[in-house]
């Protein structure tokens, strides 16, 4: 019964109410798997109270308690996008290439495959960025925000080493896919541009 109420506070965005649910919780002798559901959603409360560090507390004591199980790509993901908040990049980088290698589900895989990238250009590690990025860009779903973001990284990356035709297929690839017009008027000047440096060469 807690647990049921602890999710409906969840749902009703009351994260304190939520909280106190899902210690309450853990403090009986619940079934292993409501436990460690009612784990995972404390730390998620504890995120959107803005307690970081209790949140990261929570999931590492996830981790201790339940291991590889179906949920390790997401308190991974959850322990880098946590460190990335807080400025550490080379400790995003470890979380979430861990999430990667827990078989992620398709969506959070390419969402993974970009912020890893991103941990790499923060870390000055362009060609390993490169290729998070090309993983991230080969996903079927085409215009999954992320996978877009991960082509125009990596099109900045092959501008900036003088890679035009890359450059160019790049910002291609979003005007075929992007569903925001903003997005797609930005890229098409950037096609345009590149072309006609191409042709002054």
């Amino acid at each position: 019964m807690r647990f049921r109420l602890g999710l409906a506070d969840f749902e009703a965005k009351d994260y304190m109410r939520a909280a106190l649910a899902f210690t309450q919780v853990l403090g009986d002798s619940a079934a292993p798997d409501v436990r460690a559901a009612s784990r995972y959603n404390l730390a998620l409360c504890e995120r959107q109270l803005g307690r970081a560090e209790d949140a990261r507390a929570e999931l590492e004591r996830y981790r201790a308690e339940h291991g590889e199980d179906a949920r390790a790509a997401d308190v991974a993901y959850q322990l880098g996008d946590l460190a990335e908040a807080a400025g550490d990049h080379a400790g995003a980088l470890k979380e979430f290439e861990r999430a990667l290698a827990s078989r992620p589900r398709p969506e959070l895989a390419v969402e993974l495959g970009y912020r890893t990238g991103l941990a790499h250009e923060q870390l000055g590690e362009a060609e390993a960025a490169l290729r998070a990025y090309q993983t991230a860009a080969a996903a079927p779903m085409r215009s999954d925000p992320f996978r877009l973001s991960a082509v125009a990284r990596s099109a900045a990356l092959y501008e900036k080493r003088r890679e035009t035709t890359k450059a160019l297929a790049a910002y291609r690839d979003i005007v075929a896919n992007a569903r925001d017009q903003e997005l797609v008027a930005a890229a098409t000047a950037k096609v345009a541009q590149l072309e006609a440096g191409a042709r002054r060469r």
